[in-house]
């Protein structure tokens, strides 16, 4: 079953979140970004309440304008030594686009958290190790579940 939300319209959807899944595919084409879940995904809490039948999901961030406007960003914690010489905390580093789609194969598994919409654009939070921003100019998410 496929749902869209579009975030071109009057009011801004209520998009369901994956919190906590493991994305174990990203691909990336001219016309979207594509999550791959996990098998057997619901027998996660987030999904049990929107999809206690779902088998697996995969979530397709359509862009709005140019394929190449997104960003990300990893979280990096500073050098022990200069934290404790200097006042730094942490911050977010700017990663190449490129890759994105490498992120799934690190040594850490990558989990969606959450994400923040606004008017042709979404912002979302994942986890793998530490924390990774993606900001993407989209006009509709699309959700299509495997039941």
């Amino acid at each position: 079953m496929i749902e869209k939300y579009y975030l071109n319209g009057e009011s801004l959807p209520t998009i369901p979140v994956p919190h906590d899944c493991v994305i174990k595919h990203i691909a990336r084409t001219d016309q979207c970004i594509e999550f791959v879940f996990e098998d057997d995904i619901s027998r996660h809490d987030s999904i049990q309440f929107y999809r206690p039948n779902a088998k697996s999901l995969i979530v397709r961030y359509h862009f709005a304008y140019d394929p190449n406007d997104f960003s990300i960003y990893k979280w990096v914690q500073p050098n022990r030594l200069l934290s404790k010489l200097v006042s730094i905390d942490g911050h977010y580093r700017p990663i190449k686009n490129s890759l994105l789609t490498e992120l799934p194969e690190g040594k850490f598994k990558l989990e969606y958290l959450y994400h923040n919409v606004g008017y042709c654009s979404i912002i979302t939070k994942l986890f793998a190790g530490g924390e990774i921003i993606l900001d993407a100019e989209i006009d509709y998410v699309e959700f299509e579940w495997m039941e």
